[in-house]
């Protein structure tokens, strides 16, 4: 462990590439910062509805859950290489903005930093050992130092909240406040920061302006601009790109995942859907029930359409996972249009070979220019998803009016 003395220096000094907040003391200029921590929730307190301990585990269900080092997370290289440095040898900033969109890694990097800081081998290695009790603790959500902050379940309506509350947030406070128990540092991450509510913003920005010096924290978010600009401002950014298929497949292939460069086409761009598609079977049995979606909607009428829409936009009353219903469907769909058009142009080299026989029914009854129309709108919907609080019951509709018409799927199950 280090020297309280020694930490304290570390934490005040300005990391490269980045801002830091550090403590106001007299006769010492405030440097702003950028800051993000992590919570735990801990069993038995009531004071915030249903609480829970939350793994950190990256990926969605079905990834692969062995540990992996920071340099071996797919894509995202020089950010990693940065943020490898800066933690190994302690000289980070207080308050770090991940954004980008879904699966695409944030979490699991948030995990490894965290697992960095606290890992108690030596020497330390980006992304913690994975072996020591406190990088193991770290992946299981038992770490006393870490602490995530997630939106809670309302016993009452049996669902999400719709916001992170001001209580976690004073929860998260009262923590940061006290020495660490374990390690040398308090980590918070909150997931997903853009659900604080208005109030816990406001909390929120108080500790972000004036940070304990064993704090570090994260902001994980795929929509980083409903966040307040005076909270953005004391962020350092960490900005998530999507990832080039052949690099995900490469990352599948190390990791003697089948089928890499079909899943890794399949996943626009981001590793955790790759390795869920590639490993679980319920991914895929949840993706081959969207392309059935999409070819029976394509064979049928406006009525049958927009019934769809209405039954779709009310089977899920979180706002925010009502998104993420549709924003599979765009990234699914449009890859589907893509390869239509792909086909319609002569190329036979589609991205879901599987699909061939639907591709070219699909470019047979629609022009190359609609399809290819069709694959840019829907690439743009989804991105009005992603970074925009957009209406999911209209642009359901609007779906439901702008989908290609083929009569060869009329009356079908693709």
């Amino acid at each position: 462990m280090h020297r309280r003395d020694d930490h304290d220096r570390r934490v005040r000094r300005r990391p490269s590439g980045g801002r830091v907040r550090t403590r106001r003391r007299r006769g010492h200029r405030r440097d702003r910062g950028r800051g993000r921590r992590r919570e735990r929730l801990h069993p038995g307190d009531e004071t915030a509805g249903l609480n829970e301990t939350v793994p950190l585990r990256g990926g969605r269900p079905g990834a692969q859950n062995s540990h992996q080092p920071l340099r071996e997370v797919i894509g995202q290289r020089r950010l990693l290489a940065r943020l490898g440095e800066q933690a190994v040898s302690g000289d980070v900033a207080q308050a770090y903005e991940l954004s980008g969109p879904r699966s695409i890694g944030k979490r699991t990097v948030a995990t490894r930093l965290a697992q960095t800081l606290l890992c108690t081998s030596e020497p330390r290695a980006p992304g913690g050992c994975g072996r020591c009790l406190a990088c193991r603790k770290i992946e299981n959500g038992t770490h006393p130092d870490v602490r995530v902050v997630v939106r809670l379940m309302d016993q009452d309506r049996g669902d999400d909240r719709k916001f992170i509350s001001i209580e976690q947030i004073r929860e998260m406070q009262q923590d940061l406040a006290l020495r660490p128990l374990e390690g040398a540092w308090r980590v918070v991450i909150v997931d997903d920061a853009a659900d604080l509510s208005e109030h816990a913003e406001v909390a929120l920005l108080k500790t972000l302006e004036e940070p304990p010096v064993h704090a570090v924290l994260m902001l994980l978010t795929p929509t980083p601009s409903r966040l307040l600009e005076t909270i953005r401002s004391r962020l350092q950014p960490l900005p998530f790109r999507l990832v080039p298929a052949q690099e995900i497949a490469d990352a599948l292939a190390a990791r003697s995942l089948p089928d890499a460069r079909t899943y890794a086409a399949a996943a626009a761009g981001r590793p955790g859907i790759a390795i869920a598609l590639a490993s679980d079977e319920a991914a895929r049995a949840a993706r081959r029930a969207l392309e059935k979606e999409f070819y029976r909607l394509v064979g049928s009428g406006l009525t049958d359409r927009f019934a769809w829409a209405v039954e779709l936009a009310d089977s899920e009353r979180d706002p925010q996972k009502r998104n993420v219903l549709l924003e599979s469907r765009l990234v699914d769909w449009s890859e589907l249009l893509r390869d239509a058009a792909i086909r319609a142009h002569g190329v036979e080299r589609p991205l879901r070979p599987e699909r061939a026989s639907e591709s070219a029914r699909l470019a047979d009854a629609i022009g190359p220019r609609e399809l290819v129309d069709l694959a840019i709108a829907f690439d743009r919907w989804r991105r009005d998803v992603v970074e925009s609080n957009v209406n999911a019951r209209m642009l359901l509709e609007l779906l439901a009016l702008r989908l290609p018409y083929a009569p060869a799927f009329a009356g079908k199950a693709a």
